[in-house]
């Protein structure tokens, strides 16, 4: 199989980088599907981005993992695809894992995804969904994988969606959180508890004093400044006004409390408020930096992304540094990413009076001295009432209408615009919104309904090599 994914990639990767919304600045599938960053690590001063990669497929299909590694953020090294589901243990995904270095040594965890035969609807019967383990290797390739937990190490009351392991250590104790779905549809994370990262055995769960949607995907347990956070992505949530405006949400809860504990969970805050942002992934890098990576889509939408017809879908978001601040996480793009920028002007923008950019690859940072409504690029709008920000994509958004946060004063918005993305950082990273944007690329200008400073800078893109 591994054979059959590398040949097909290979023999379709220069169709598919002929289309014209292929990203400048973003990782990107070099063929087919993308979906959720997995096994994010620096280990010998190469970061490793593993994602969940479908080649054969632009619309999604049996999915392995893909591999990009890179020294200084600015050129990537495409690796041959090694993870595949040809295991007994994955034989129908190699499903989202992460990464976690121990005296030297990577060890991956991940879901392994088997639907057995029979009528099942592999929600409440009829799927395996294991926690599989291996190694980076030396050379950069990787181990052999073996299983640690099936269905069976589980509490009887789960549901059969039970996935995505982030291991976390505390006190010379390791924890594994999973994401998890009881039989009542109750979102919640499962912990077990190890002592050599190989024999796992039930320690607790973790969960909301109400129930919180059906299901808690993707989570992930850190520190952050001596604060314990649980980033998760719950499913199953009600819209509450312009809260929660997503099919499927993401966010997070401080953690209170010791893993022998009781932990205890605060309110849980949305992270990025866009139509395109989900399954995020963090890792400490050499440098002592929390960075954080997501994906740039988002399942189950009633949006498309017009590149799958071109034969690819979906990107990573840009890489962002977390960091606290007033009780509240914020996150920006990590320096190696404003480094990207070249030939910075300062504006003096007028009403109405559109400024002209080369090409939609720039990173803009506006001064706002009162409400306003922006005109970016060709037909979305970004428009602030002295209350709500509203993001509208207008056609270009293929779908995508409004999306909308809530904010008491803006000081400074900046958007970093990729050939098919926006993301937006408002007041330095105190709120976020990620989105494609699909234009004819041929009106590149900002528009402002009223006066205000503004500094440009035009971004590089990523120089992308084959590995061997």
């Amino acid at each position: 199989m591994k054979s059959i994914w590398n040949q097909f990639e290979q023999d379709h990767q220069e169709m598919v980088a002929a289309d014209p919304w292929r990203l400048n600045y973003h990782l990107m599938p070099p063929v087919g599907w993308l979906n959720d960053p997995n096994g994010l690590c620096q280990y010998n001063g190469i970061t490793h981005i593993f994602y969940q990669y479908s080649p054969l497929d632009a619309y999604g299909g049996k999915k392995g993992w893909g591999h990009y590694t890179t020294k200084d953020w600015k050129t990537f090294c495409q690796c041959p695809i090694e993870l595949v589901p040809d295991h007994d243990i994955d034989k129908d995904g190699v499903y989202s894992g992460s990464a976690f270095i121990k005296d030297g040594t990577v060890h991956f965890f991940y879901t392994g995804n088997i639907k057995f035969e029979g009528d099942h609807d592999y929600v409440y019967s009829g799927r395996g969904h294991y926690v599989n383990t291996f190694k980076l290797l030396q050379d950069g390739s990787v181990s052999s994988r073996k299983n640690v937990l099936k269905n069976e190490d589980y509490p009887d009351d789960l549901s059969c969606h039970v996935r995505d392991p982030k291991v976390f250590e505390e006190d010379g104790i390791y924890y594994m959180v999973l994401g998890a779905r009881t039989k009542e549809d109750i979102g919640q994370i499962l912990i077990y508890r190890s002592d050599n990262l190989e024999d796992w055995s039930f320690h607790g769960r973790i969960q909301s004093d109400k129930p919180f949607g059906y299901m808690w995907e993707c989570p992930d347990l850190f520190k952050l400044e001596g604060q314990k956070v649980l980033v998760t992505c719950p499913q199953g949530v009600k819209q509450d006004g312009y809260r929660f405006e997503n099919v499927y949400q993401n966010g997070y809860f401080f953690v209170e409390g010791s893993m022998e504990e009781n932990v205890r969970l605060s309110k849980f805050i949305e992270f990025d408020h866009g139509f395109d942002f989900y399954a995020p992934q963090t890792y400490e890098d050499e440098n002592g930096r929390r960075i954080l990576i997501g994906w740039m889509g988002l399942p189950d939408t009633d949006y498309i992304n017009p590149t799958a017809e071109k034969g690819w879908q979906h990107a990573l978001t840009l890489p962002r540094q977390l960091t606290l601040k007033n009780k509240k996480m914020m996150q920006f793009p990590i320096q190696e990413v404003l480094d990207l920028a070249y030939d910075q002007q300062s504006v003096e923008l007028a009403a109405h009076v559109p400024l002209e950019m080369e090409s939609s690859c720039f990173h803009a940072t506006l001064y706002p001295k009162e409400p306003f409504s922006i005109q970016l690029r060709e037909g979305a709008t970004l428009s602030y009432d002295g209350n709500v920000l509203a993001f509208m994509p207008g056609k270009s958004g293929y779908g995508r209408d409004a999306r909308h946060i809530e904010i008491e004063a803006i000081h400074c918005v900046d958007i970093f615009s990729d050939t098919s993305s926006v993301e937006i950082f408002v007041n330095d990273g105190e709120f976020a919104l990620t989105s494609r944007i699909y234009d004819t690329m041929k009106m590149n200008s900002i528009v402002s309904n009223s006066a205000m400073k503004l500094i440009v800078r035009k971004m590089k893109g990523y120089h992308i090599e084959k590995g061997e």
